[in-house]
């Protein structure tokens, strides 16, 4: 864990030498904006204002593979949304299958094959931002809700059912299936079908979860 001001970054991270990594680059930016930060609690202090009293909660998620069925950690959630967020490393397919998931709503995606320079640019843009302006770097993403029509497509998909084995199943036209299962895979902000098949295991598991913490 890092603290630095008004904001605490956790780590989850399997890769050992990753995660050393990106303390560094998190200490290193830490540095270069520490006079700016430095002025600016000054100037708060001055005007009396509150921003600064409150925290921010970080988490860094580093996904160690390019599987997007890498197992996600869950997050544990010690203040209220507003004041959470988490950047997470991966790839881009793996972006959309985390996008909008149960504790990943506010979220920085950044990708693997980011250069150091590129990434501590980020983390000196939070760390020296204000509070409000913080938190608006984080974009907020939710899942929409399906309709039945595409509820029941959804269930008989995840159960490895091809289009057109579901159009025989719900009489449905194998273009109708289709346009149901591209309009709920929009919901869930995902571009492949198996991008979605591996989305749906990850909201079962977590509402699974969640039901029996």
């Amino acid at each position: 864990m890092r603290a630095y001001e008004n904001v605490m970054f956790s780590f989850y991270c399997d890769n050992i030498f990753f995660k050393k990594g990106l303390i560094e680059i998190l200490d290193e930016a830490r540095k270069e904006v520490g006079e700016n930060i430095h002025h600016r609690k000054s100037e708060l202090i001055s005007k009396g204002s509150q921003d600064d009293d409150t925290y921010d909660w970080i988490d860094i998620v580093a996904l160690s593979s390019k599987s997007i069925s890498e197992k996600l950690p869950r997050r544990e959630r010690l203040f209220d949304d507003e004041r959470t967020g988490v950047i997470v490393f991966c790839t881009e397919k793996m972006m959309h299958v985390i996008k909008g998931l149960e504790g990943y709503e506010n979220a920085i995606f950044i990708s693997i094959d980011r250069g150091v320079d590129e990434v501590k640019s980020i983390f000196k843009n939070i760390l020296s931002s204000r509070a409000d302006s913080r938190r608006s770097m984080f974009r907020g993403t939710v899942l929409s809700k399906l309709t039945d029509r595409e509820k029941l497509v959804t269930r008989l998909f995840k159960e490895e059912m091809n289009q057109q084995e579901i159009s025989r199943v719900t009489k449905m036209t194998v273009k109708v299936v289709s346009h149901h299962l591209r309009s709920a895979m929009t919901k869930y902000h995902v571009n492949t079908l198996m991008e979605y098949r591996v989305k749906l295991n990850y909201v079962i598991e977590m509402k699974y979860a969640k039901l029996n913490d």
